[in-house]
C-alpha cells in the first residue's frame, strides 16, 4: 500500500522527516517497506535557476556555437558554451550550473560537469524545455518572461511538486489502516496530534430523480448506499487530483474516476459509478451470482461464475461483480452524463472467497477483504459527490439511498489496567491510555477504579476482546518503554529430537556437500499438470487456480523452481527436498512423505582440472546411493527416473532432466547399525557379463537374479555400460553388469568360479530371456 506524505499533510499537522515516519509507523506494526521522493516532474528541477544573458558572441573555433556570460546571482557571471539558435543577449533564460542533475525527457540522467568545448570552458548549460523534463521541444532554449528574478528557483517558479511516497506492508488485520485517514489516524495517536474527519455537507438540487434498489443477499451486502448525479463533463482531473494519484502509482483516467479513486484512498471506502442511462428497468438488484452464469469485466475478459460471487445488477443483466471489478458495459465512459454512485459494505469473506477464485486482486478487493467501516459509507460518498459537483459539473439529483436494515453495532470491550500491568509488565499512565483510546477511535463508556467499558468502532475489526485492546496500546505506547531485565531467567525443558528430522538433516548434510541445493516448494499446486485427476486432493477454498490442489507428486513443484532458476541462467541445476504427497483413496486420504534428488545440466561447473561432465541417470543412482548407504539400507530398489520431453516442453525448459523419489518415512525408519568385519584375506574376483535384455527389464530385476542365484560368495555388483542402437533391434538394450565373489576361506579358482557364473547365466536366459554378449 502507497501513501502520499503531502496527502497526510492535508489531514494532520506533520513536522517530521520522512525518516522520523518511517521510524514512527514501522514502530507501530506498519511496517514501511521504502520511500521515495516523487515529483510532478522528473527530478524536481533541483539545482535549476533562472538567468539572464549579459552578452554573446560567436565561438572562435565553431560556427554554431555561442559564447555566453550569463547572470544567475550568484556572483561573478557565468561562462557557457550554447548551441541553440535563439541564445541572445538580454533573454531570461534557465541555467544549470556545474553540479546540477539533469533529467532529460529522453536518455539517462547527467551531472553538469565544468568542461571545455571547443577550446572554450563551459561551467554550465542552458536549458531546452525537453532538457529539463517540461516538454517535447528542442527546437531551441525555454525562454522565461523579461520580469522573471535573476536566481529564482525554476522549481519555484514552475511549481513543481515534490512528495514522498511510502510503501507499506500491510497485514492481513490491519483494514483500519488500509486509507491515508487510517494513516493519519496512527501518527495523530502516536504524536498526540489533533485529528478529526470534517464532515462534507452536500445539498441536492433536487430528489425528483428515483431507483429502486432491493438487496436480497443482506448477510453478504449488510449495507447498500448510493446518490445520483447528473450533468457531468467526463474530462481530465485537476493537476492536483492527478499529482495525488500519481505519487501513489496511480494513472489517472477522468475526473470521474479519478474522484472515486481519491475517495478510495483517503478514506479507505471504494465506491463505484455506474453510467446511469445504462441501468436497465431503473432498478439495481444485490444478488449472488447463479452458476455457470457468464459476466464480461472492464478487462474485457469474459468469467464464468460460480454462485459465490455477489453481483450488482440491474433488471436484465449483472453490471458488477460486487466489491472486486466492474462490467464491461456499465462504466463511465467519455459520454457519460448521469451516474449513480455506489458506497457500500460487503461481507470481507465473500468478497475474498470470490476474488481467490478468479484470479482477481483490485484496490477495491484489497480493502473489502480486509474489512471497511460500514460508517463511512455515507460520509464517503458525500465527499465524492461534493468532488463531482465541483471539478465535473455536477448536480445532486436525488436522496441518499441508505438500505441498512441491521446495523452493524460496535464491539462492546471491558479493559482492566491490573490486565494491562500484567501483559506489559509496566504501569502506562491513566491519561495515556485515555489519550490512546480516544486518538484509535476507541470510545469510553465509563470508568470505575481502573476497569474501562469500551466501544470499539467497526473498522477495527481485529479488536474484539480484552487482549487486542491491550496490544493496541503498547504498540502505540512503544515496545521502548518495556524495559530489559538485567538477569533473565528461564527454565530449559530438554526433549529428544525428533528421528526423522534428525535423518532428515544428516541427509540435508550429505547432499549438500555433493553440490545439492535444498528446496522447499508449497504443497499446493495446479490439477493442470495431472492427466488422471482421479485420486487429487482438492482445495474446497482455492487460492487461485494455480494452486487449487495438494500436490500427488513432488516432480511438478520442483520443475517450476528448476525452470525458474534456469531462466536467470542457472544452468547447472541440482536440487533436494524433503516433502508430503497426497493423495484420495476409497477410505480417505494418504499422505507420504518423500525425498526428491533432482539435476539438470552439467555435474559440475567449468574446470580448468577436467571437463564437466553431464547429468544423468548414473548420476542420480550415486546420489540415491549415497542416501542408502547413510542408514545402511544395504541393496534397496530405487527408480530413476528422466522426466520426458512434453513436460520439459511444459515448463520451457530445453536441458535432460533426471530426478529420483525415495519412500522417506519408510527409509529413515531403518536403524543405522554397523559391524566390524575382518579385513578380506583373499582376492576378490571380477567377472564382467553383457546381457542384452528387452528395454522394460530394469537392473532391479537383475540384481534379484543375482542375489537369489548367487548365494554368500556374490559381494558386489553393479552396472557399468548401457547401449540402445544398432546392431540391436529397438526393443533391445545392451547391460553392461560387473560381478564381484569372495570366498572367506580360500581364493577361488576357474573350479569355483565357473559353476557360479554358469547358475547366474542360465537364470538370466530362463527368467529375463537375456541373451549373453560373447
Amino acid at each position: 500500500m502507497k501513501i502520499s506524505l503531502n496527502w497526510l499533510k492535508t489531514l494532520i499537522p506533520l513536522q517530521q522527516t520522512p525518516e522520523e515516519i518511517e521510524a514512527i509507523l514501522t514502530a507501530t506494526g506498519l511496517e514501511v517497506e521504502h520511500f521515495e521522493s516523487i515529483d510532478s516532474v522528473k527530478g524536481g528541477m533541483r539545482g535549476l535557476v533562472s538567468g539572464m544573458v549579459t552578452e554573446c558572441v560567436r565561438h572562435p573555433n565553431a560556427d554554431k556555437l555561442s559564447l555566453c556570460k550569463v547572470e544567475t546571482g550568484s556572483g561573478e557571471p557565468l561562462s557557457i558554451v550554447c548551441g541553440a539558435p535563439n541564445v541572445a543577449e538580454g533573454l531570461k533564460v534557465i541555467v544549470a550550473p556545474v553540479g546540477t542533475t539533469i533529467f532529460p525527457l529522453k536518455g539517462d540522467p547527467f551531472t553538469i560537469q565544468k568542461s571545455k568545448i571547443r577550446g572554450e570552458y563551459s561551467e554550465g548549460m542552458l536549458c531546452a524545455e525537453d532538457e529539463i523534463g517540461l516538454g517535447e521541444s528542442h527546437d531551441g532554449l525555454l525562454i522565461l518572461p523579461p520580469e522573471t528574478p535573476v536566481g529564482q528557483s525554476i522549481s519555484e517558479l514552475f511549481k513543481v511538486e515534490s512528495d514522498v511516497m511510502f510503501e507499506i506492508g500491510l497485514t492481513a488485520n490491519r483494514g483500519d489502516a488500509a486509507s491515508h485517514l487510517g494513516v493519519a489516524r496512527e501518527l495523530a495517536t502516536v504524536l498526540e496530534l489533533p485529528f478529526s474527519l470534517h464532515e462534507t455537507i452536500i445539498i441536492p438540487e433536487s430528489t425528483s430523480k428515483h431507483i429502486d434498489i432491493n438487496v436480497e443477499d443482506a448477510e453478504a451486502c449488510p449495507r447498500y448506499c448510493g446518490l445520483m448525479v447528473e450533468g457531468l463533463e467526463v474530462k481530465e482531473s485537476p493537476e492536483w487530483l492527478k499529482q495525488r494519484l500519481n505519487t501513489i502509482g496511480l494513472r489517472a483516467i477522468n475526473n470521474v474516476v479519478d474522484i472515486t479513486n481519491y475517495v478510495l484512498h483517503e478514506l479507505g471506502q471504494p465506491l463505484h459509478a455506474f453510467d446511469l442511462d445504462k441501468i436497465n428497468g431503473g432498478q439495481i438488484l444485490v444478488r449472488r451470482a447463479k452458476v455457470g452464469e457468464k459476466f464480461t469485466t472492464l478487462d474485457a475478459v469474459e468469467r464464468t461464475l460460480n454462485g459465490n460471487e455477489l453481483m450488482v445488477c440491474d433488471s436484465d443483466s449483472a453490471m458488477c461483480m460486487a466489491g472486486i471489478y466492474g462490467g464491461i458495459s456499465s462504466g463511465v465512459t467519455a459520454g457519460t452524463q448521469r451516474i449513480f454512485l455506489e458506497s457500500a459494505y460487503f461481507a470481507p469473506d465473500v468478497i475474498r472467497k470470490a476474488a481467490k477464485q478468479h484470479g482477481l486482486s483490485t484496490d477495491s478487493s484489497f480493502r473489502f477483504e480486509r474489512g471497511t467501516d460500514p460508517d463511512m459509507c455515507i460520509p464517503a460518498l458525500k465527499k465524492a459527490a461534493a468532488l463531482l459537483c465541483e471539478y465535473a459539473g455536477g448536480k445532486v439529483v436525488s436522496e441518499i439511498y441508505d438500505q441498512y436494515p441491521q446495523p452493524l453495532l460496535p464491539f462492546q470491550v471491558t479493559l482492566r489496567t491490573s490486565m494491562v500491568r500484567k501483559i506489559t509488565g509496566i504501569d502506562i499512565p491513566k491519561n495515556k491510555i485515555e489519550q490512546i483510546l480516544h486518538g484509535l477511535g476507541i470510545n469510553i463508556l465509563s470508568e470505575t477504579d481502573g476497569n474501562y467499558t469500551l466501544e470499539v468502532p467497526r473498522f477495527k475489526g481485529d479488536v474484539t476482546r480484552e487482549i487486542d485492546v491491550i496490544e493496541e496500546l503498547i504498540r502505540i505506547y512503544g515496545f521502548s518503554h518495556i524495559p530489559l531485565q538485567q538477569n533473565l531467567r528461564m527454565s530449559l525443558n530438554y526433549k529428544p529430537g525428533n528421528t526423522l528430522r534428525l535423518a532428515e538433516r544428516r541427509i540435508s548434510g550429505i547432499l549438500s556437500a555433493c553440490g545439492f541445493m535444498e528446496i522447499m516448494n508449497n504443497s499446493l499446486s495446479s490439477d493442470k499438470y495431472y492427466s488422471d485427476k482421479s485420486e487429487l486432493v482438492y482445495m474446497s477454498n482455492p487460492l487461485s487456480a494455480e494452486m487449487n490442489v495438494l500436490r500427488a507428486s513432488m516432480v511438478y513443484t520442483a520443475l517450476e523452481a528448476l525452470a525458474y532458476n534456469k531462466n536467470r541462467k542457472q544452468q547447472n541445476t541440482r536440487f533436494f527436498e524433503f516433502g508430503k504427497v497426497y493423495k484420495q483413496k476409497e477410505k480417505g486420504f494418504k499422505e507420504q512423505e518423500q525425498l526428491l534428488i533432482m539435476a539438470s545440466g552439467m555435474r559440475s561447473n567449468e574446470s580448468w582440472e577436467e571437463k564437466p561432465a553431464p547429468v544423468d541417470h548414473f548420476y542420480i543412482k550415486s546420489m540415491a546411493q549415497k542416501v542408502l548407504d547413510a542408514f545402511d539400507a544395504g541393496q534397496n530398489e530405487i527408480i530413476i527416473e528422466e522426466v520426458d520431453s512434453a513436460t520439459l516442453q511444459q515448463f520451457g525448459i530445453k536441458d535432460p532432466v533426471f530426478y529420483t523419489l525415495i519412500d522417506w518415512t519408510k527409509l529413515a525408519k531403518q536403524k543405522k547399525t554397523f559391524s566390524l568385519k575382518a579385513i578380506p584375506q583373499f582376492p576378490v574376483v571380477r567377472r564382467d557379463l553383457s546381457l542384452v535384455l528387452d528395454k522394460n527389464v530394469q537392473y532391479g530385476q537383475v540384481l534379484e537374479i543375482i542375489r537369489k542365484k548367487g548365494g554368500k560368495k556374490v559381494c558386489g555388483s553393479n552396472v557399468f555400460d548401457l547401449y540402445e542402437g544398432k546392431p540391436l533391434e529397438d526393443r533391445q538394450k545392451a547391460m553392461s553388469i560387473s560381478i564381484e565373489l569372495y570366498d572367506e576361506e580360500k581364493t577361488m579358482s576357474d573350479a569355483d568360479i565357473d559353476p557360479l557364473m554358469h547358475t547366474l547365466i542360465s537364470a538370466f536366459e530362463s527368467e529375463l530371456n537375456a541373451i549373453i554378449r560373447k
